[in-house]
């Protein structure tokens, strides 16, 4: 094999890593490994859990690329450098790649249980409406975040999902809407955008603390470590409001994304499995490596 052959496919996965945001997909992890933990109890189904993080990573990579299929028209004048307007992606090699991916996550469902497949049917339906249009008009935002949700509750679904469980998924839900919110204030950046994902933001931090009183959490480290952070990234956003400009709305979006991670190594942590949430926190290390070489916008 030449050089030239090499750096052709070095170049083609570079490509391909770039369509599907690879330091991104660990925040899904995160969300499937923290869920997994505490529907168990500490002590992982490990086929289980091996099937649903399978299922994540075929669903998120699947909403990465089918992304950029439907948005192809506006990313030609928005961002050419990106993959597939760029012309180092086929564009019918990127809607096979998507849509048999997305199949492959139904399949994994079914061999994953009941419970599972149904998640997983739902989270398909919430990705293709999504990516399909719906992002871009008023119930974006929310959508994303009951993505979030759903793929929470997909790792919850190794043990029964019943009221609490739904409640435990809901600070998630409420974060995911946030950086959502902030996110869509970055496109034409304005103080009331930033505004609105502040409330959403302490909605979430509510959210998160409201589970101590009601039994569903229980470690008081993990409280006070909550609304430490909380007080902290709500700080930040009270800053931007301040100043917000495009780089700077985008940055904080970023830092929320990662700090995703955190949030779900909190619950973790809340439900008494300390050692296993702090574990939780070295996949920021993966995402804050491949940051660098594959943006994760």
């Amino acid at each position: 094999m030449s050089t030239g052959d090499v750096h052709g496919r070095l170049a083609r996965l570079d490509a391909w890593l770039q369509l599907v945001r690879v330091p991104t997909l660990f925040t899904a992890w995160s969300n499937v490994i923290a869920a997994h933990l505490i529907a168990t109890l500490g002590s992982p189904h490990w086929r289980l859990l091996a099937l649903q993080l399978a299922i994540a990573t075929c669903l998120y990579w699947a909403s990465m690329i089918l992304n950029d299929c439907f948005d192809l028209g506006r990313d030609r004048v928005a961002h050419p450098e990106r993959p597939l307007p760029s012309g180092r992606i086929a564009p019918r090699a990127a809607w096979a790649a998507g849509f048999g991916l997305l199949a492959a996550g139904v399949v994994l469902g079914l061999l994953a249980g009941p419970g599972p497949f149904v998640l997983t049917l739902l989270l398909a339906a919430v990705i293709l409406a999504y990516v399909g249009g719906i992002k871009h008009r008023g119930p974006g935002p929310l959508l994303l975040a009951l993505a979030r949700w759903l793929n929470w509750l997909l790792g919850l679904s190794a043990g029964l999902v019943l009221i609490p469980e739904l409640l435990l998924a809901l600070p998630v839900l409420l974060y995911t809407l946030a950086f959502a919110v902030l996110h869509r204030a970055g496109t034409a950046p304005s103080s009331r955008g930033v505004r609105r994902a502040v409330v959403v933001l302490g909605l979430a931090l509510a959210a998160a603390l409201a589970l101590y009183p009601l039994g569903i959490l229980t470690d008081p480290y993990a409280v006070a470590l909550t609304a430490l952070g909380g007080a902290l990234l709500l700080r930040r956003l009270l800053r931007l409001k301040q100043d917000p400009t495009r780089a700077r709305v985008r940055a904080s979006v970023a830092f929320m994304l990662l700090c995703s991670i955190a949030l779900d190594a909190l619950l973790l942590a809340g439900d008494g499995q300390r050692l296993a949430a702090a574990l939780l926190l070295t996949l920021l290390v993966p995402v804050w490596l491949l940051g660098y070489r594959v943006p994760p916008t």
